[in-house]
């Protein structure tokens, strides 16, 4: 009894030795990066997340315009930028607090020597514009993998980013409502969702049930689920080109 209370310090330690590490870094770039680079090494642009709201999958799409370390806080980012559902644009303001800095061996023998995975959860507060329509408050967890050696800044872990299950940045939270006061599911997340198993049916990458392509997901849906060549989804993939944001 005496020895399992020892490791539970020691791991409690080492979390917090971890927590006191990410203060020193700037981990915008970790947690939102711009690009990351694939199994080669190569860089590629990451894009937005894929996202739900509500029981019925519909399509909820986010974009982050800023997103800057805290001068008060060095473990809080303030950030900006917009949401979308079913056509409506809200802009949104808040703040991503991390909470958690923790040592994952998930990926161990797939890093470099040295390297260590480590799990990164944040609370996430975003406040939609009050004056805008279909506006309300995004409140919950995010949880990002990273690497890290302890001689350089830590990394958004990209490791496996070609295999079947790969996934990042996993929001699980809700959106309430100003108007009305009712929430919500909300989650989102790089290359997949958390808790999707209805929506998603893709085997090497996302892919939406055919059920829920009406709920905002038409042209992401025609634009990969079918002949590349063809004219509809060659139109679909513009429109998912599309910078809806701006």
């Amino acid at each position: 009894m005496h020895l399992l209370f020892l490791l539970l310090l020691t791991d409690a330690a080492t979390a917090q030795d971890y927590l006191e590490q990410m203060k020193r870094y700037d981990l915008s770039q970790v947690i939102n990066p711009d690009s990351i680079s694939d199994d080669s090494r190569v860089k590629i642009e990451r894009g937005d997340p894929h996202g739900y709201i509500g029981d019925n999958y519909q399509r909820f799409q986010i974009h982050f315009a800023s997103f800057k370390k805290s001068r008060n806080n060095p473990l809080v980012y303030d950030v900006k930028g917009k949401t979308k559902v079913n056509g409506n644009v809200c802009t949104f303001t808040g703040s991503i607090e991390i909470t958690v800095a923790e040592y994952e061996d998930s990926l161990e023998g797939f890093m470099d020597p040295g390297y260590k995975g480590i799990s990164i959860v944040s609370d996430v507060k975003l406040y939609e514009d009050k004056m805008q329509s279909g506006s309300g408050i995004i409140k919950g967890t995010l949880v990002t993998d990273a690497i890290f050696n302890d001689k350089t800044k830590p990394e958004y872990n990209s490791l496996m980013l070609m295999s079947d299950s790969y996934r990042n940045n996993q929001f699980t939270g809700t959106w309430t409502s100003y108007k009305t006061g009712r929430s919500k599911k909300c989650n989102w997340g790089d290359y997949r969702i958390p808790d999707s198993t209805n929506l998603d049916w893709g085997a090497g990458e996302f892919m939406v049930n055919e059920k829920y392509r009406g709920n905002g997901w038409e042209s992401y849906y025609d634009a990969y689920c079918c002949d590349p060549g063809l004219p509809k989804t060659n139109a679909a993939r513009k429109k998912e080109s599309e910078e809806w944001w701006k």
